[in-house]
């Protein structure tokens, strides 16, 4: 019994601490929205302030291999330079000061 009543408040507390709440907006067909929102009380398709992420596309990264080859990993960083050559960067940026 013990067990039981352990696993029932377990699951109780970690459901609470999801905090999601449904939509409270109706659909075109007057019904309830049935999406979940984290935060406050309207989903992403009926929230007028919403604001869609913008998306990165991958480049190729602007640095060069040690053996003078151009690399060939794939960045979203904005400088151009993936997480090998930052260093390539730093270089660069400061030869222009």
């Amino acid at each position: 019994m013990k067990k039981l009543f352990l696993s029932v408040a377990a699951l109780l507390i970690a459901s609470i601490s999801f905090a999601q709440t449904q939509c409270v907006s109706l659909t075109q067909d007057s019904v309830q929205c049935k999406n979940v929102t984290k935060e406050g009380h309207l989903c992403h398709l009926h929230n007028p302030n919403y604001v869609k992420k913008e998306v990165v596309k991958a480049v190729v990264c602007c640095g060069v291999t040690k053996s003078n080859k151009p690399c060939k990993n794939k960045t979203k960083n904005p400088n151009g330079f993936c997480y090998l050559h930052q260093n390539q960067y730093k270089v660069l940026v400061s030869k222009r000061d």
